[in-house]
């Protein structure tokens, strides 16, 4: 997307093509996915909404709730409706990066939900997004 005025917009900065699950997913899928793609946040989708989101933090503090020292995908079992976060930090598409990097930089959270004008998921902007932005 072309900058307009001088202001660069998310969609600039975001990651764009993101994987995503569904609630239904499998937790040994998702612990896969994350651990062999190395991405760090995984959108969870229900008909085209995002409704949750788990982030590595997210499974290594179920390993830390089950005393795992090591542990391997096939020790979980369950679905990522019993993991995801639902309380979803989201941001618009033509919202300017500042706003992002504020969000971000100012809160315990490290990845922001995209959405486009019908509330669709859009992609993701990471802290990783912003530096990347930001050293530029």
């Amino acid at each position: 997307m072309p900058q307009t005025s001088g202001v660069v917009r998310v969609s600039e900065v975001m990651t764009s093509h993101v994987r995503t699950g569904e609630p239904t997913s499998k937790l040994t899928e998702v612990w896969e996915l994350l651990a062999d793609e190395r991405c760090h946040h995984l959108p969870i989708v229900d008909a085209g909404r995002v409704v949750g989101m788990i982030s590595t933090r997210d499974l290594v503090r179920l390993a830390s709730r089950r005393g795992s020292q090591r542990v391997s995908a096939g020790d979980y079992e369950g679905t990522a409706a019993d993991v995801m976060s639902t309380d979803l930090e989201t941001i618009h598409v033509r919202a300017p990066v500042e706003t992002a990097i504020d969000r971000i930089g100012r809160g315990d959270i490290h990845a922001l939900v995209v959405v486009d004008d019908a509330g669709d998921l859009a992609g993701i902007v990471t802290h990783r997004d912003l530096l990347h932005y930001l050293v530029s």
